[in-house]
């Protein structure tokens, strides 16, 4: 069977181009990720290696902190201006030093092209060898009272049992590769769109 794009409904090629287009356009505005209540707020200062992010970047600082081992990838994420993190772990292990939560971002999205753009780019590091295990996007919800959509970057571990050191591992190469890997698969993308 031959998979054909679809003639009604779908939301057009002008449209995935706009998306892609405000996502390549990320951050161009020299605003600080953080936002302006960071201490560091320039943009020549600001990275995810700041030690102020995983309280910054936190909706409830003083209590729930983000975790050390996964604010690096929340801010990445967030600086691509069109995921917006909502919930983290940097995974942990349980008593007997095995797997027990995996390392993961919670995020919202608008747009299916951003989506797709990001599971791409995950792809693309698992295939560059960059990656331990593939990683992927999934369909989320965060609670029972909250009508939006979420979404979550994670570890695929169908067959695989990886230690968490190997999975923390890949969280910080996908810290460091994401913009790269993403603004790549968004202009792979836009030029199909045509």
């Amino acid at each position: 069977m031959r998979i054909e794009g679809r003639k009604n409904g779908g939301i057009g090629a002008a449209q995935i181009r706009e998306e892609l287009g405000d996502l390549l356009r990320s951050g161009a505005s020299g605003k600080p990720v953080c936002g302006p209540n960071c201490p560091h707020a320039s943009p020549e200062r600001c990275s995810r290696h700041c030690p102020d992010i995983p309280r910054i970047l936190s909706s409830d600082p003083k209590n729930h902190p983000l975790e050390s081992g996964i604010a690096p990838l929340v801010y990445e994420l967030k600086r691509l201006e069109a995921f917006h993190p909502c919930w983290s772990c940097e995974g942990h292990n349980d008593a007997d030093g095995k797997l027990w939560k995996i390392p993961r971002v919670w995020f919202y999205c608008k747009s299916v092209a951003h989506l797709r753009v990001l599971a791409d780019a995950l792809k693309a590091l698992h295939l560059a060898k960059k990656l331990s295990v593939p990683w992927r996007v999934t369909l989320t919800f965060s609670d029972d009272d909250n009508a939006d959509t979420t979404f979550s970057l994670e570890p695929n571990l169908n067959h695989e049992h990886p230690s968490l050191a190997a999975l923390q591992r890949d969280v910080d190469r996908i810290a460091e590769h994401l913009r790269e890997a993403v603004f790549a698969e968004a202009r792979k993308l836009s030029r199909l769109a045509r």
